[in-house]
């Protein structure tokens, strides 16, 4: 039984908070390449640049986010980033052309950065130490249920062609987000490393090999989440959105119930076994053209992202001191808007030489040898280098 002081006021605030920021985020997931494509006119190799352009901003700013939530406190610097976000997806509404989106992109693509690498900060500080796994992933629920809702709620918004009512909603959505996080006591912040920024205050570098499994894996993650809806026309297979809802559901039962063996075990057993579910899910949807393999495949790959993402968090934060969860937080979110950047325009190119269906294929490949990196370098390092 979850104890009252998991689910302290902090908690459900930053939790609903982070839903919130969710979901404005997935309202434009499989929506914004159906603007591209038939708004704007762009071709359907480019599509991957308006995922691309996002990760490579969050990238660029993710190690100065950890550097300032160490140093400057996680409250304003998480209140500002929200703020900005918020109001940058309203921008959405002004882009005519795909220079102007890809820049507001961007832009808001650098306050995802900073209000991602924070909120993942203060969880930590929130939850209690011997029930961080289990704490992590039930804040992590936010993402799923996110990504449940938000792409069916974003086709839906835009299905007579309205992106004006889209972006609005959206806005109006992160604006609720920023509500739920003043209404939060933060806790006391103390600063444990004083002193001018460096590269060893910006990255942990014992979160490393570790954030590289994260990268390798996110890979297939943003080529999937690109093409999705792409892929589903292609094959003719329906909407996109009972994807996202089979893969939310996936996503939520392995979120519930992972973290608690990973606080009990540790990533020996459960890690591995998320990997696995994720590769054959990822070659299922390369291998099988009906509607059940498809949705078996979205089952599959949401239950081992669920796996990986609170379990490879609670794992970079036992590897530091509470004075340097920024720079692990951020590490590990860099390596992961890498790969889903990489992943994004590789696809896209891929795509466009040997077609989408092979393109998965390749993504299915490379999430093989994420296990072999996991199981050879990442996991023998954390258990040398594991201080709590």
């Amino acid at each position: 039984m979850i104890s009252m002081r998991l689910w302290s006021r902090n908690f459900i605030l930053l939790t609903l908070s982070g839903f919130l920021l969710s979901l404005a985020f997935y309202l434009l997931i499989p929506t914004l390449p159906v603007f591209m494509v038939e708004v704007l006119g762009a071709d359907k190799s480019r599509v991957g640049w308006v995922v691309a352009i996002y990760t490579l901003a969050a990238l660029l700013i993710r190690p100065f986010s950890g550097y300032a939530v160490d140093h400057y406190g996680r409250k304003y610097i998480l209140l500002v980033s929200l703020a900005v976000f918020a109001l940058l997806l309203g921008f959405h509404l002004l882009a005519s052309t795909l220079f102007q989106l890809l820049l507001v992109r961007f832009f808001h693509g650098l306050a995802w950065g900073v209000t991602t690498t924070a909120n993942s900060t203060l969880i930590v500080d929130i939850v209690p130490e011997k029930r961080r796994g289990e704490g992590i992933g039930i804040y992590g629920l936010a993402i799923p249920l996110a990504m449940a809702f938000g792409p069916m709620a974003g086709l839906w918004l835009m299905k007579d062609g309205d992106f004006n009512r889209l972006f609005w909603v959206g806005t109006s959505i992160a604006i609720g987000a920023y509500i739920l996080t003043q209404l939060m006591h933060f806790p006391p912040f103390i600063r444990h490393q004083p002193g001018g920024i460096s590269i060893s205050r910006l990255f942990a570098f014992k979160a490393l090999p570790v954030s590289i499994t994260m990268m390798i894996l996110m890979m297939s993650y943003g080529g999937v989440i690109s093409f999705v809806t792409l892929y589903t026309l292609e094959l003719g297979l329906g909407s996109a959105g009972i994807f996202f809802t089979v893969y939310a559901i996936g996503l939520s039962i392995s979120r519930l119930s992972a973290g608690k063996i990973f606080d009990r075990k540790g990533p020996g057993i459960i890690v591995p076994l998320g990997l696995i579910l994720l590769s054959t899910g990822l070659s299922l949807l390369w291998s099988t053209y009906n509607y059940s393999g498809f949705l078996l495949a979205g089952l599959l790959i949401g239950l081992g992202y669920g796996i990986i993402f609170p379990s490879f968090q609670a794992m970079v934060n036992n590897m530091v001191h509470p004075g340097s969860r920024g720079a692990a937080n951020s590490t590990l979110f860099t390596a992961l808007d890498l790969g889903i950047g990489t992943g994004a325009i590789i696809t896209g190119y891929l795509a466009s030489i040997i077609g989408l269906v092979n393109a998965f294929g390749v993504l299915a490949i490379i999430t093989i040898i994420g296990l072999l990196w996991y199981l050879i370098v990442a996991q023998p390092h954390y258990g040398k280098n594991r201080i709590r």
